[in-house]
């Protein structure tokens, strides 16, 4: 598997960005948010994730890849788009329990830092 190179990256981000010019007719939010998407500062950013999600989201990725082939999803746009997800829900009504799966989450993890072998 070959890694593309920047020229590459730019020249597919173009024909996904002029395919996309299709749907001009969307309502003035989502054209503003693809305007913001096009000016967005990208970051690396390195997690942890139980073996389960990740086993889950490299079936997802291949699934995608099978179907659109060249075209499809990546994992960082799979990954933005659950956190876009998560981020709508922290600011809704289910916050408190959202809270409360962190902090179980922040446990669990702290439990197996100091567990012995």
């Amino acid at each position: 598997m070959s890694i593309p190179d920047k020229e590459e990256e730019q020249a597919q981000d173009e024909e996904e960005l002029s395919a996309l010019d299709q749907f001009d007719d969307l309502p003035p939010s989502i054209a503003a948010e693809r305007a913001l998407a096009s000016s967005r500062k990208y970051v690396a950013y390195t997690v942890k994730l139980p073996s389960e999600q990740l086993a889950a989201l490299q079936m997802i990725w291949l699934e995608l890849k099978k179907m659109y082939g060249a075209h499809s999803p990546d994992k960082s746009g799979i990954i933005q788009l659950a956190i876009t997800e998560w981020l709508k829900q922290w600011d809704g009504p289910e916050k408190q329990q959202m809270l409360r799966q962190l902090l179980q989450i922040r446990e669990q993890t702290r439990k197996r830092q100091y567990k012995k072998d």
